[in-house]
């Protein structure tokens, strides 16, 4: 498992992933036919040299060959038309660029003895590059072609000219003999050929060769089991866990209540968990902290009663009237500020136009605030008025002072104790919304309340 973990790190640092690569190893032989264009500057014909050669390559590394190339090119000079043959001995580094499995691109590079014979007795040292591209016509065989280009500066003295350049075009089959290409139909790492299982689901744990593994022999693959080290002839369910019939945590030859509905805690017996002893379980307990002792209903609770129904025994319910469907606090009071907040806008206050006369439809908000304040003594809040931009500041800061002394008169009189209370008028300094729009105005026109300490 380490070596195919190692191979595999390698196909990918040389972009061999998801595709089939070349393996270490490989031998590779071929035979191309070509077409060269000398340099003319040389005295060489324009015509193309043709030309037919072969190579012999070794894979070192995942698609990464050193190739050896032999091949002869018959040509002519320009002028006499004597016979010239070229001999180029080769020698190269080809990457193999696997683009999908049958499909490789190629890039190279490497050096080249270059030998002119006949007409010309030439020898010199060429530098070599060559693109091309490898396709494959089965698991081995392949057609090839590149383009080579051979650039020198020594030697050319023989020719009379600083440096030359020739393009050589080949195109043959090749054969892959040995190890051959990586190939992984089923993608799980093994190759085909030892491949004994073929067709693994992707990304599953195999062996060796290719199978499914199960390596707590409970009869359920790894990738399917979530209890990967259970003890050998224990029973286990689809997932290779120990049979827990109810769910609750406890294996049923551990567990004295066998069928505990599904989610409920349990103790180490597997029976239903009653943390304040009163004979209800905790999950039909609706009262879970019942003090000991005390005489509770079927549902866990104290038998006592809350006249409005808000979650509240009228003996500790300093808001004994609250209406259907107000959020209480922990003293039976409407809620006012709501997660730690500490100011709230009153909607639905409001006042005759430019005036602190609050109209009636306030008066039922302004009666649950009371109400909470009354239920709740330590808490103190400012009543703060604000305007919007329209007339002058002067006015709008003394409007909006009379309107908050209106809101604080109101709730005094609904019985909220003035030690509670403090107005301040704000006028348009603090605008929640832009001015510039009838309704951003009216968002302006606003009583806040700031909850100030205790």
């Amino acid at each position: 498992m380490k070596l195919r973990a190692a191979v595999g790190a390698l196909l990918l640092a040389f972009g061999a992933s998801g595709v089939a690569a070349q393996q270490p190893f490989t031998l590779t032989v071929g035979g191309y036919g070509s077409a060269t264009f000398f340099d003319g500057d040389t005295g060489i014909s324009d015509m193309p040299g043709w030309g037919a050669g072969g190579y012999l390559g070794l894979y070192l590394l995942p698609n990464l060959a050193i190739e050896g190339d032999w091949s002869n090119v018959w040509t002519s000079l320009a002028e006499g038309d004597e016979d010239v043959t070229y001999r180029p001995a080769r020698v190269r580094l080809v990457w193999a660029i696997p683009a999908s499995d049958n499909f490789y691109p190629l890039i190279g590079a490497g050096y080249t003895l270059g030998e002119y014979r006949e007409a010309l007795d030439v020898k010199e040292d060429v530098i070599e590059g060559m693109v091309g591209f490898k396709a494959y016509l089965s698991d081995r065989w392949a057609f090839r072609t590149d383009v080579a280009a051979d650039w020198t500066n020594n030697g050319t003295r023989e020719f009379g000219i600083d440096n030359h350049l020739e393009w050589t075009i080949r195109a043959g089959l090749s054969v892959d003999i040995g190890r051959g290409r990586f190939i992984d139909d089923d993608g799980d790492g093994v190759e085909n050929r030892i491949d004994e299982c073929p067709g693994t689901p992707l990304g599953v744990s195999v062996n060796a060769v290719g199978c499914r593994v199960d390596s707590d022999g409970d009869g359920v693959f790894d990738e399917d089991d979530a209890c990967a080290n259970t003890p050998r002839g224990v029973r286990v369910d689809a997932s290779g866990c120990r049979v827990d019939s109810d769910g609750d945590g406890v294996f049923d030859e551990d567990d004295n209540c066998a069928n505990t509905p599904s989610g409920v805690a349990v103790d180490s017996n597997g029976c239903p968990v009653d943390s304040d002893n009163d004979g209800v379980a905790d999950y039909q307990d609706d009262c879970l902290n019942t003090p000991a002792g005390e005489r509770v209903d079927a549902s866990g609770c104290r038998i006592r009663t809350d006249s409005d129904n808000d979650g509240i025994f009228d003996d500790q319910d300093r808001c004994p009237n609250t209406g259907a469907g107000v959020q209480v606090d922990g003293v039976g009071c409407p809620i006012l500020f709501e997660n730690e907040a500490t100011e709230l806008i009153l909607e639905g206050v409001t006042f005759r136009t430019s005036s602190s006369e609050l109209t009636a439809n306030s008066e039922t908000i302004l009666d649950r605030v009371a109400e909470s304040l009354v239920g709740n003594p330590d808490i103190r809040v400012r009543v703060e008025g604000h305007t919007d931009s329209t007339g002058p500041e002067d006015f709008n800061m003394t409007l909006s002072q009379a309107r908050a002394e209106s809101v604080v008169a109101y709730l005094q009189s609904r019985g909220v104790p003035a030690r509670q209370l403090e107005a301040v008028g704000v006028g348009p300094a603090d605008p929640i919304a832009p001015n510039n729009t009838p309704e951003g105005r009216a968002r302006n026109r606003r009583v806040e309340l700031q909850r100030i300490g205790n």
